[in-house]
């Protein structure tokens, strides 16, 4: 079985990716890469380009979406973008912060309809924007979302952060409005977050919890990865850094966007 990179930002992802859909498509073609996902931030923009780009060069799409998401429980002061840090944050060398939704998860279409419900999930967070950054609305979900989407859940999102912190009672209660928005079609991204040691401890707390597991490590230009995170919101690049090897890249997936394993969370 082949894998695949399921969460991708291109250079549509502003502050976030790097690199054009073409120059991904390519370089996953180079390396031997049947498939290959697309997930910008917030929008579906570049999803002509990469379309065209993976039928030229043989590689099969998945169109898919990185959105920010109000939380399931909005009582909870701990989602806002400051509490999300632990501390109030600066920008580096004068560049100018940007204070985005601390809650996200990502959405891949399995099929024709799936894409359809993505579009109308996409649009109805930035119909609600009224000028400011798209959240998906819960209702807006639960009335759009639905058979054909796969959910993953990473580390920026309600349950994962849960279970990182050694919660899982409340990652349960977290992931019912999940569980009866998608059933199956519910996953574990299971990737780097902003700590070294995120991704191994969500791995770990997950499988106390049986969530099916994958890896959600986001890919953010075509050529050596970079840790561009805060950087990237002050438009700042760090220097490299060597990759973390706890962090996998990528995910297998099955014919029909099984992703990582076929054993559904627990109801």
């Amino acid at each position: 079985m082949g894998f695949t990179h399921l969460h991708v930002a291109s250079g549509y992802s502003a502050r976030y990716g790097a690199s054009h859909p073409e120059h991904l498509v390519r370089r996953a073609a180079e390396r031997g890469m049947g498939s290959l996902a697309l997930t910008d931030r917030d929008n579906v923009t570049g999803m002509v380009r990469f379309a065209r780009a993976c039928a030229a060069h043989g590689v099969r799409p998945v169109f898919g979406v990185d959105l920010a998401v109000a939380p399931a429980d909005p009582a909870d002061p701990s989602h806002s973008p400051a509490a999300a840090s632990g501390r109030r944050r600066t920008p580096v060398r004068g560049g100018a912060h940007v204070v985005e939704p601390a809650l996200r998860v990502t959405l891949l279409a399995r099929n024709g309809a799936g894409w359809g419900r993505l579009c109308r999930v996409v649009s109805a967070a930035h119909a609600a924007a009224d000028g400011g950054a798209p959240v998906v609305s819960w209702s807006a979900l639960r009335e759009y979302a639905g058979e054909g989407l796969t959910v993953l859940l990473g580390p920026a999102s309600e349950p994962v952060r849960a279970l990182s912190a050694g919660r899982p009672d409340i990652a349960e209660r977290l992931l019912t409005p999940w569980r009866e928005l998608l059933g199956t079609a519910l996953r574990l991204a299971a990737g780097s977050g902003r700590d070294g040691h995120h991704g191994a401890s969500a791995q770990g707390a997950a499988g106390m919890a049986g969530l099916p597991q994958g890896s959600g490590a986001a890919r953010r230009s075509a050529g050596p990865q970079r840790p561009w995170r805060s950087a990237g919101l002050a438009a700042q690049p760090l220097p490299p850094r060597p990759r973390d090897p706890r962090a996998p890249g990528v995910v297998s997936v099955g014919r029909h966007m099984a992703v990582g394993v076929t054993r559904p969370i627990r109801p």
